[in-house]
């Protein structure tokens, strides 16, 4: 499934991950840490600025009561991914989580907040769900290749091309979902 044509914001999160990525390839990044962070978060702020205009263009803000009542939980939207997508599916029928795309960008959103929260090893709140632990583990050694040693990953220069990739697939995948719900959506 393949949007008629990605969102102006979709547009832009690609190009700028593109270049990142051209930039991390003529540099030959060593790490890799810094390209996934970029990576993810410029697909969160897409992600995010599409649920505003969702917002905004279902009129919700228009109406006092219906406004109040967004801004009351306007935060509460965007603070986990899980809350993201009930949102999306909940008000606006677009069903994100469960697709293949969505599933390989929360391996790298788990691997960007280890490397923010952990130094580049799992957080003890990670660490904490065994179950979840050794999926994550597993996730990010099938989708980037990483290797991990106990709790810390080998982050190398390998991971960053697998990783804005899932990043392009994943803003491809969520801008048909939102276009085949909302054709004449962009923001």
């Amino acid at each position: 499934m393949r949007p008629r044509s990605l969102s102006s914001s979709g547009e832009e999160a690609i190009r700028r991950i593109s270049a990142l990525l051209k930039e991390a390839e003529d540099f030959r990044v060593m790490g890799g840490g810094n390209e996934v962070v970029a990576f993810a978060t410029l697909t969160e702020a897409h992600v995010d600025k599409t649920i505003r205009q969702l917002f905004s263009d279902s009129g919700v803000l228009e109406a006092e009561v219906s406004r109040r009542l967004y801004l009351e939980v306007h935060d509460s939207i965007h603070r986990s991914w899980d809350a993201r997508y009930k949102w999306l599916s909940q008000t606006f029928n677009v069903k994100i989580a469960g697709e293949r795309f969505e599933q390989d960008f929360g391996l790298l959103v788990e691997l960007r907040n280890s490397i923010i929260h952990g130094n580049g090893s799992l957080t003890s709140l990670q660490a904490s769900r065994v179950p979840q632990m050794f999926s994550i583990r597993a996730g990010l050694r099938r989708a980037l290749g990483l290797e991990s040693h106990g709790r810390s990953f080998l982050l190398n220069g390998a991971i960053v091309v697998p990783a804005a990739k899932i990043c392009r697939d994943y803003i491809f995948g969520f801008d048909a979902l939102v276009q085949e719900r909302f054709p004449k959506f962009d923001v």
